[in-house]
């Protein structure tokens, strides 16, 4: 607790901010698709959930750009707001008096777009300020909140969404508009952009100008190969469970087949990660920043290969528990050094790219389910390995590469 309240201000805000927003956003957000396909069918929800989604990496583009040109707090407050607005149009629309599903769509299209918006905005306001000290413990919290109010708001939702889920748009919407009041108030400005002639500054020129960035461009790729690896485990290793795992007792307690070990596994990951984050923080404390990057990924990597061709129980339970400690391992640090590799002209651009891993691994998790149909399980094991170790090797490569040109420079 004493490092906590040694951080600045403003990360301490953001941090208990973002936990609130998570929070209530995630009673809602794991079953709008369910929503909506039982209101307009599951084809045309499939569609528009697609344009929703496409609304968000619009919004993300205009925001890492804007956000450089204009500074951070400005854009936060009006995404906030956005967000906030939006949900309280979407209560009413979806309230006991009017269901509008169309509407609802257009709003969260909208919705979708500020969202996209803030989430390099806000990721940039803590990288602005964090110290390189601090990086690995604020991103080891911001990680660990993150899966808490995950785990919180998912239990929440799965009990009162479908009765109370115009009460819930009305929640999640005031905690958007209170957060935006709040930084409003009391967060400063942490970017204030140089004083120069951005008319002629096209969006297609400012993302150049990142993309020209090769390690940036080599770290993002390593990134969604090691990622990607997640989104398996609801996609095809969910598929290939529920048709290979006979139902069997498990700790000769209960009876368990494929759906409910994939709903095993996920929340063994989720109280792995809450709980054990201080232990697995700890422990490999002792290591360097990049022994913990290369050998927490290696080991995510393995775990997740052997996840995804074993149908034992309690091998697949052997493997979550160190695809958790993997997990653990890396990503804070991999967070580090994203933030060493944001120039500050550009950060949230830089973010914004960043940002876009998540929609990269849907495709690629979607993509696996259509090769599993027709590749053998042992085939894809191996692909999802070979995808895994690529992604160790260009991150490895990646911080040799930084090594050197920080040893190059003290040379200098």
């Amino acid at each position: 607790m004493n490092k906590f309240h040694q951080l600045h201000r403003t990360i301490k805000i953001r941090l208990l901010l973002q936990f609130a927003i998570n929070v209530t956003t995630m009673t809602i957000l794991p079953f709008i698709a369910i929503y909506f396909s039982n209101l307009v069918g599951a084809a045309i929800t499939g569609v528009l959930v697609i344009l929703v989604l496409l609304s968000g990496i619009a919004g993300g583009l205009f925001g890492g750009y804007w956000s450089d040109k204009m500074g951070r707090k400005k854009l936060m407050v009006i995404a906030e707001c956005g967000i906030g607005f939006t949900f309280l149009l979407i209560a009413t629309v979806n309230s006991p008096w009017a269901v509008m599903p169309y509407i609802s769509f257009l709003l969260f299209m909208v919705n979708m777009f500020c969202n996209g918006i803030y989430v390099p905005v806000s990721s940039s306001m803590i990288y602005d300020i964090v110290e390189t000290k601090e990086r690995t413990f604020v991103f080891t919290v911001l990680y660990w909140a993150s899966n808490l109010a995950t785990a919180i708001g998912s239990i929440t939702g799965a009990f009162l969404f479908e009765r109370y889920h115009f009460y819930l748009f009305i929640v999640v919407g005031m905690i958007s508009i209170i957060s935006a009041v709040i930084t409003y108030l009391f967060i400063a400005e942490t970017y204030y952009p140089k004083k120069v002639n951005t008319s002629s500054v096209s969006i297609y020129a400012n993302y150049k100008v990142v993309f020209k960035d090769k390690l940036y461009v080599i770290f993002l790729i390593a990134s969604l190969c090691v990622f990607s690896l997640e989104a398996h485990l609801t996609n095809y290793i969910a598929i290939y469970l529920e048709s290979n795992v006979l139902t069997q007792q498990l700790f000769g307690l209960l009876y368990v087949d494929g759906i409910r070990m994939i709903g095993i596994l996920q929340v063994e990951n989720t109280l792995l990660v809450v709980f054990a984050v201080g232990i697995v923080a700890w422990l490999a404390n002792k290591k360097s920043d990049n022994s913990r990057l290369l050998g927490g990924m290696l080991l995510y990597v393995i775990s997740y290969s052997l996840l995804s061709y074993t149908t034992i129980p309690m091998l697949l339970i052997i493997c979550m528990l160190f695809v958790s400690i993997g997990e653990l391992m890396f990503i804070p640090v991999r967070q580090s050094v994203l933030a060493e590799m944001t120039k500050e002209t550009n950060r949230s651009s830089y973010l914004a790219l960043d940002s876009f891993s998540g929609q990269g691994t849907m495709i690629i998790g979607g993509a696996a389910v259509t090769l599993g149909a027709v590749l053998p399980s042992y085939i894809m094991s191996v692909l999802f390995f070979l995808i895994g170790i690529t992604s160790v090797l260009l991150m490895k490569f990646v911080v040799s590469k930084k090594e050197a040109l920080v040893t190059g420079n003290q040379k200098l």
